[in-house]
């Protein structure tokens, strides 16, 4: 007998629909595009083979992965002059594969629930998001369930909760919620024991005032911070560069990243920062999104290192608007370069995190970042 699956879903989720050619970015270009399995069988048995000549096979050891015929830069194969899928338009949504059918919705299975959410590398879920002024949660509709009770997901309660707290700034919420991880990770055996007095600690304000005043002992030299970030935005985006969409927002500032004086810029940082917080709410919200999403892994270090890529992406989204602050003649952020470069790092880091992750090891000899390290490119 077959299980009920029940249904969870991200509180704003029913308001998401596509908008199609009217939107601003591709879902189609920047990226590689799967096919799976059932969908390249079904257009194997097309008689004109029109849809299997645009697809690529990479063997990967004794599995094949099918793949749109594209680089990743490039736009997909089967988009018309408008940037609309010829495969919908001439055979419809039942030929589309798993990929393109899903984006930009997020599933994942916890026994009998079935979790779904939406991801930020969508502008019109961003959209939503920005107009939203309370909490993101997980609506399980009324029903009861276990599933809440799995470890992985007490541990991403927890991350939430902390960075739901009122009265910190946001970059040390993130990093608090890293240092939890890094507190697990320390233990040779992680029980529910050990979990359950990490979260205890966490929910302590005498204990995170302790670690938040270790954090504000760290002499941090602004102009080797500055540097340090800027360095690592220029070799995170420098693939991404020239991707229709990505290219109009990453061009300018980029070369303005690679030429400009840090020293000259760094007198701005402190306004900007205040003036950033000004939208904390949509930079929370898209962050509490993410660790929604990806923060599921019942491995503590895939859970960090997940949530090591949300930090990033954020450092990344508020090093970007900073630089078109700088650029800027009336030194005012507009949100709408804060909603397209959300947009653009869950594109570039979400879709590239093996290849970021991999970058990060080469450089620091470990996937996962020191905590001293992260407060060096945070906390300036």
């Amino acid at each position: 007998m077959n299980k009920e699956i029940n249904i969870s879903k991200i509180s704003y989720y029913d308001k998401f629909k596509c908008i199609a050619d009217k939107c601003n970015f591709t879902c189609c270009e920047g990226w590689d595009i799967a096919i799976d399995y059932e969908t390249y069988s079904k257009w194997k048995n097309i008689e004109d083979n029109s849809l299997l000549n645009n697809v690529k096979v990479n063997k990967c050891g004794r599995k094949k992965e099918y793949l749109i015929n594209k680089e990743t830069s490039e736009r997909c194969l089967l988009l018309d002059h408008k940037g609309l899928c010829n495969i919908v338009k001439e055979r419809g949504d039942e030929y589309l594969s798993l990929t393109c059918r899903t984006f930009p919705r997020v599933e994942n299975r916890f026994e009998s629930i079935k979790e779904i959410s939406l991801s930020c590398a969508c502008p019109e879920v961003v959209e939503i998001i920005s107009k939203i002024d309370n909490e993101i949660k997980m609506d399980n509709n009324g029903f009861e369930s276990s599933y809440e009770d799995l470890l992985e997901l007490k541990i991403r309660e927890n991350i939430v909760n902390i960075i739901n707290r009122d009265n910190l700034e946001l970059d040390k919420k993130l990093i608090l919620s890293f240092q939890m991880l890094l507190n697990i990770l320390d233990n040779e055996e992680i029980t529910e024991d050990l979990l359950l007095s990490e979260f205890e600690c966490f929910e302590d304000n005498k204990y995170l005032k302790e670690l938040i005043d270790i954090y504000d002992d760290i002499e941090i030299n602004k102009y080797e911070s500055i540097k340090e970030i800027s360095n690592l935005f220029l070799d995170i985006i420098e693939n991404y560069k020239e991707v229709s969409g990505l290219e109009i927002l990453l061009k300018d500032i980029s070369h303005y990243a690679e030429e400009v004086n840090l020293e000259h810029i760094l007198c701005k940082w402190e306004i900007f920062k205040d003036k950033f917080e000004d939208y904390n709410m949509l930079i929370k919200n898209c962050i509490i999104a993410k660790v929604l999403s990806s923060c599921i892994s019942d491995d503590v270090e895939e859970l960090a290192l997940s949530l090591q890529m949300i930090i990033i992406e954020y450092l990344l989204v508020r090093y970007a608007v900073f630089l078109n602050y700088s650029i800027r003649d009336d030194n005012n952020i507009k949100l709408e370069d804060i909603k397209d470069y959300i947009v653009c790092f869950s594109r570039v880091i979400g879709n590239n995190s093996d290849s970021v992750i991999e970058f990060i090891e080469d450089g620091f000899g470990d996937p996962i970042l020191e905590i001293g390290y992260l407060c060096f490119i945070s906390l300036f």
